[in-house]
């Protein structure tokens, strides 16, 4: 009996025909590069309203961003699932188009259901607050159900025009590459506008009516130049037999495939899922301290993340062009791993001990804004080029490798970054609810290096027991992931007493010792460490900072002063001047009330004003509101000045944004006394203004006192008198 041959499987076309002319190609990449830009200054006016329902403690931003990077990665995998469905290039263009436009239709809707959504978080906030998990698992929800339609619709987008531009096999990870490099580019170029002008000259209603009509302007090209795809789809409908798309499983790895190219693309796909991971974990551990070190301000934040995108998407351009250059893209994409994950470690060991360069690089510029920000952005864009630019060769390469058919590259493509968006929810959450809180910056580095050097190496274990002949080739990257598991072992270490103090109050000791830029950088925080005259009695690393306090040397007349720092800034301390302040701040309100039984202290800090606060008999209760838990743990180091207003049965501790808890509570107050730190501070701004002001005598009961406290120091006149 003749031995049945099994068919061979149909060959799948490494080319197809580009659709139209390379122009058209423009205009599209064009339109892709605007959304990218757009829908990074979506994230932020978004983040930024409903924080302002929801509150800016660490956190309610943390849930924020692991719900708009879910749903970017819910979106490309819906639409990779059904995309490859589409044959005919023009239909793929509209549907892009249709997709912008829902987007911007939704940025005018938005603003309306979170007024509607006001009522309801303030419902929850004042029945669950004190219930962590349940009140955070409910916002979670929350903010998924607001926000689940228009990131969806910004995750769908790269599935779809990645159908579109890739058209021949041999060049998928350039085309992939620059698609999603050219995105991400203008997602850099919308943050720096929204951070440093936008909002600035427009204002947030401005802002987010400019990004409406941008939205507007590429869904609408989008639909005009793709008008005849619907001909062109009803004359195909007589002639293509229909198909039902294939499942996820079979589009990544076909029965046909060989045994090593499904291990590949398993392997791929598991580097893809950590880096995404790792990533994440980065920019949320980096954000924090890169904010200490070149300075807690919202311009510095927004140099962080445009360097850190930035380099992404230079990553994903270059590394897209070299995957298609050679045929070992499995092992170029494990080695760019391991120097992202060495080189990520070295660069928090340098950063972590570089405030006295960054002290002497603000000094130097001072007088110019424009050139100290350009300044912090080259020497950032130097620190971070290495490991942010491997990180952002996964894309291409991961795409390259899971891409086997052009019929197929929505799905591939969707899928992989589904994967990979998934591992950066998990790292963004991780980092910011678990990492940091229970081990700090330093060991949240290294245990993160550690988990992408791990899986590298139990990746190489298992290539090489499937071919032990390749010892030979594997044998460098083992030696690599060993060495960074060493190098892991013993950094970052950060010289803790340097990191206390911020570089705005160094202008004295830079003068005084002027040293070079080299020496400044390696060598700063061991010169100037041996002439600090404190003892660091507390370091307090959370999410939402470094919180210190210090015990200086006795003076002339023996006196001991301990001071309490955040991110660097002295917000407390028990030395003579500070206390008229922060003893003053409660008698004035309290001695003009007739009667104060409820009183509210926004900005816990040491706790002394508090603490004066209930020294008066008629107080029945005080509630503090602090942001920062740390500053809670610090305050115990102050408990003869605060008389222990932290374990006084009348205090009521709240940690929330002082400005959120004032939106949303049903309480009313006699006295409130708002003591924050500088304007100038991240997310500090909001507490000085005539909104905040309404807030407040809205929250105060009839012949209540509300007292501020306003810096005059560390100010130029015009940011003054605005205040």
């Amino acid at each position: 009996m003749p031995k049945k041959v099994k068919p061979a499987a149909p060959r799948q076309p490494e080319r197809i025909e580009a659709p139209a002319s390379p122009y058209f190609f423009l205009l599209v990449l064009s339109c892709f590069f605007v959304s990218g830009m757009t829908g990074l200054i979506y994230e932020i006016l978004w983040t930024r309203m409903i924080v302002k329902i929801i509150g800016s403690a660490p956190f309610a931003v943390s849930i924020v961003l692991t719900v708009f990077m879910g749903g970017l990665g819910f979106g490309s995998y819906l639409a990779g699932r059904s995309v490859d469905k589409i044959k005919k290039p023009l239909s793929l263009v509209r549907l892009y188009g249709i997709l912008e436009i829902s987007i911007g239709a939704y940025g005018l809707v938005l603003p309306l259901l979170l007024i509607a959504f006001k009522p309801l978080y303030a419902l929850l906030y004042n029945h669950l607050f004190h219930y962590f998990l349940g009140y955070s698992l409910l916002t979670f929800i929350g903010c998924s159900l607001l926000l689940i339609f228009p990131v969806t619709c910004m995750g769908a987008t790269l599935p779809v025009l990645s159908r579109f531009f890739v058209t021949s096999i041999s060049r998928v990870g350039t085309h992939v590459g620059r698609l999603y490099g050219l995105n991400t580019i203008g997602a850099a170029v919308g943050s720096l506008l929204c951070g440093f002008w936008m909002i600035h000259w427009l204002g947030v209603w401005g802002t987010l009516v400019l990004a409406i009509l941008l939205n507007a302007i590429i869904g609408s090209i989008c639909l005009l130049v793709s008008r005849d795809a619907g001909r062109q789809e009803t004359e195909a409908m007589h002639h293509d037999p229909p198909s039902s798309a294939p499942n996820t499983m079979n589009m990544l790895w076909d029965k046909n495939l060989p045994d090593p190219i499904k291990r590949q693309t398993i392997y791929a796909l598991i580097i893809f899922a950590v880096s995404g991971f790792c990533a994440m974990a980065y920019e949320v551990i980096w954000v924090k301290l890169f904010g200490l070190i070149v300075g807690p301000t919202t311009y510095s934040f927004t140099i962080v993340l445009v360097t850190f995108i930035t380099c992404l998407a230079m990553g994903s351009i270059f590394f897209g062009w070299l995957a298609d250059k050679t045929r070992h893209t499995l092992s170029l994409l494990m080695m760019t791993q391991i120097l992202a994950a060495i080189s990520a470690l070295l660069l928090s060991q340098l950063m972590g001990n570089s405030q006295i360069f960054f002290a002497k690089l603000i000094f130097h510029f001072k007088e110019s804004f424009a050139l100290l920000q350009i300044s912090k952005t080259f020497a950032l864009f130097a620190f971070m080029f290495i490991p942010t630019i491997c990180l952002g060769a996964t894309f291409p390469l991961v795409g390259k490798i899971c891409t086997r058919s052009l019929e197929k590259t929505g799905q591939s493509i969707g899928f992989a970054y589904a994967i990979n968006t998934i591992g950066a929810v998990l790292g963004s959450f991780c980092a910011g609810f678990i990492l940091i809180p229970l081990l700090g910056k330093e060991n949240s580095i290294s245990l993160v290096v550690t988990i992408q050097l791990v899986t590298l190496l139990l990746i190489t274990i298992h290539l090489l027991l499937k071919d032990s002949a390749s010892f030979l080739k594997w044998s460098p990257m083992l030696a690599s992931i060993f060495i960074g598991f060493i190098l892991a072992h013993q950094f970052p270490h950060w010289d803790r007493k340097m990191l206390s103090k911020g570089k705005y109050h160094r202008f004295d000791d830079i003068q005084k010792r002027d040293i070079g830029w080299i020496e400044a950088l390696f060598n700063g925080t061991e010169i100037f460490s041996k002439t600090e005259n404190y003892e660091l009695v507390y370091f307090g690393d959370g999410i939402g900072g470094f919180t210190t306090v210090l015990k200086s040397t006795p003076d002339a007349i023996g006196e001991t002063t301990y001071s309490l720092l955040n991110s660097g800034k002295a917000d407390a301390s028990s030395n003579r001047k500070d206390m008229f302040t922060q003893t003053l701040l409660a008698h004035f309100p309290m001695l003009f009330h007739p009667d104060p039984e409820n009183v509210l202290v926004l900005g816990l800090a040491s706790g002394i004003t508090a603490g004066e606060a209930l020294l008066y008999p008629s107080v029945k209760q005080l509630d503090g509101v602090e942001i920062n838990n740390q500053v809670v743990a610090a305050s115990d180091f102050f408990i003869p000045w605060n008389y222990g207003v932290l374990h006084n049965p009348k205090t009521e501790l709240i940690i929330q944004d002082g400005r959120a808890h004032l939106e949303l509570t049903k309480r009313k107050y006699d006295v409130i006394i708002s003591e924050p730190s500088n304007p100038w501070m991240a997310g500090l701004a909001t507490l000085f203004t005539h909104e905040f002001m309404n807030l407040a005598k809205n929250r105060l009961k009839d012949n209540g006192i509300y007292v501020q406290w306003i810096h005059s120091y560390q100010m130029d006149w015009p940011t003054f008198s605005l205040v």
